[in-house]
């Protein structure tokens, strides 16, 4: 029903919830033949990294409603600039490669009361002053990606 109108744009909300993987590889797949097919894009919304991984060329990452992060999929998977998409990735299991132990976020997502500043400062092990009193914008970071991160023009406070 989606691709009736004949649209530009599908976002997909979690489209591979509560699917085995056998029928997530097979939607997956059949995702991509869509786009090439039809010239459509898809924001692809999901939790799933391993499933962003496989579909995405680019990847943004929220956190508390706002990007953290965004850039082309390598940059932002491989060579994270954002505290809270390190975080992230250390604390999803890998299937294949090294086995690294699972590194869980500290503390608790903010509510409805977002903290003042960095959105993400009460939880990062990077946090200095100015991460609790200003709310950093995106700048261009090393790795090529954009992120809210105020440890990109204060290399030195980590």
């Amino acid at each position: 029903m989606a691709l009736a109108l004949e649209p530009h744009l599908v976002i997909a909300d979690e489209p591979t919830t509560a699917l085995d993987v056998i029928v997530q590889k097979q939607l997956l797949k059949l995702l991509r033949q869509l786009c090439e097919q039809l010239t459509i894009s898809f924001i692809f919304v999901s939790h799933d990294l391993s499933v962003i991984g496989e579909v995405a060329d680019r990847v943004a990452v929220m956190y508390a409603g706002k990007i953290a992060e965004i850039g082309d999929k390598a940059s932002v998977l491989n060579n994270p600039s954002h505290p809270y998409t390190e975080a992230l990735l250390k604390s999803v299991p890998r299937v294949f490669g090294r086995r690294e132990e699972l590194i869980p976020i500290p503390g608790d997502p903010p509510s409805r009361i977002l903290p003042t500043g960095c959105r993400f400062h009460p939880r990062c092990k990077y946090a200095f002053d100015l991460c609790r009193t200003t709310e950093p914008e995106l700048q261009r970071s090393s790795t090529g990606t954009e992120a809210a991160c105020h440890l990109i023009s204060h290399p030195n406070r980590s």
